[in-house]
């Protein structure tokens, strides 16, 4: 079945996968707004705070695009594997640099491990499982930077006011320019390679189905 264009087609099984992924997602959302809400005077402020970060952001639009699935709404397959791609570099990013840093325990570590992992290794698995896999272009590639692109353009103009960095890698006063250069430019690449070894692993997945 081409897929190129949409979701138009998928199977109710893979709508129902896909809306248990956006609860999974939602709940781990709620519930690191709940342990903020704490800290930062109440849900809004846990909100505005949680928002500056790519892997809450990313797991939040994991939620959507997951919900748009399971309700049948159109989506493109590019689209599709660009967050999953998004998604699959917030858990090796957290996994191979940061894990280690902060020892969460009770229903925060949950709560991160969900972020971290649980959302990251479903989102994979329901695009092996279920996704329409296109044939690749090279337009796709401008896809898969898409995200981080407009995110860094977002945390950079916000960090501008506020003066918060959430992220070594982004903190223009430390690094400057050259140096904020690098980084993306590093950031962007590992998102063109996990998207070059995802089409590799759902190319392989789907010629072993066949």
């Amino acid at each position: 079945m081409d897929g190129n264009n949409s979701i138009h087609g998928y199977s109710s099984a893979a709508r129902r996968v896909a809306l248990g992924v956006a609860a999974v997602a939602a709940i781990t959302l709620l519930t690191r707004i709940y342990l903020r809400s704490g800290e930062d005077g109440g849900v809004i402020g846990a909100i505005s705070y949680l928002s500056q970060f790519f892997t809450i952001l990313t797991n939040a639009v994991v939620m959507v695009l997951m919900l748009l699935i399971a309700s049948g709404r159109h989506v493109l397959a590019r689209w599709i594997k660009a967050i999953v791609i998004a998604i699959v570099i917030v858990g090796i990013i957290y996994h191979l640099l940061l894990a280690h840093l902060v020892e969460f325990v009770g229903l925060a570590f949950w709560a991160d491990h969900g972020v971290h992992t649980v959302v990251p290794a479903l989102s994979v698995l329901w695009w092996l499982v279920f996704a329409f896999k296109p044939p690749l272009r090279v337009s796709d590639l401008t896809i898969w930077v898409a995200w981080p692109v407009l995110y860094c353009t977002y945390i950079l103009i916000r960090a501008h006011f506020s003066g918060f960095y959430p992220y070594p890698f982004l903190n223009l006063p430390e690094l400057g320019w050259s140096g904020l250069s690098v980084s993306i430019a590093g950031l962007l690449a590992s998102f063109v390679v996990v998207g070059l070894a995802l089409t590799a692993i759902g190319r392989f997945a789907s010629t072993s189905r066949s």
